[in-house]
């Protein structure tokens, strides 16, 4: 089974981070196309001068959460494949909320298509908070509820900064 179909199935909890590669180069590689879809995401969201310094903080919230919450749980060799879980999963819903927010953004759009477009994006964002929470459950080897509270920690955490730090 390839890693994309193992992405596939973690997005309807069917997969865990361990069923991902140990790899710095596959995880490099994910990486790199989380970024890249970031930038398609964000251009429709961000001004052009902040698109650089909101695809780098979510990043490395991400980033650095896992690795801390890791690292202070002692599973630090469970980070290359949950790493590489969180940022696949991440791919995947930049590239399922992009036409949301570019219909959000365009300023054409009616009212009414706007308010299910928003309603449609809360949905996705419950959706990740569920498999970041999942990924977080399988890593840390926890209850759900601890780990939903991790995932939500996270998500409050990324808007939080993007707040402070990216004037809209």
């Amino acid at each position: 089974m390839s890693d994309l179909q193992k992405l596939l199935l973690m997005l309807f909890l069917k997969a865990a981070p361990e069923d991902m590669p140990y790899s710095v180069q596959k995880t490099a590689q994910i990486a790199m196309a989380y970024l890249f879809s970031g930038i398609i995401v964000l251009q429709t969201t961000l001004n052009p001068e902040n698109i650089l310094v909101g695809l780098l903080l979510g990043f490395f919230v991400q980033f650095g959460f896992l690795y801390i919450i890791l690292k202070a749980l002692n599973r630090n060799s469970r980070f290359m494949q949950s790493f590489f879980a969180i940022l696949g999963v991440g791919l995947f819903f930049n590239i399922m909320s992009w036409p949301v927010f570019s219909i959000m953004a365009d300023e054409l759009s009616n009212d009414e298509l706007k308010a299910s477009m928003s309603l449609l994006f809360l949905m996705l964002i419950s959706w990740e908070v569920l498999v970041k929470a999942h990924i977080f459950r399988h890593a840390l080897d926890m209850k759900m509820f601890s780990a939903l509270a991790l995932s939500f920690s996270l998500f409050f955490i990324s808007v939080a900064l993007s707040q402070l730090l990216l004037p809209v």
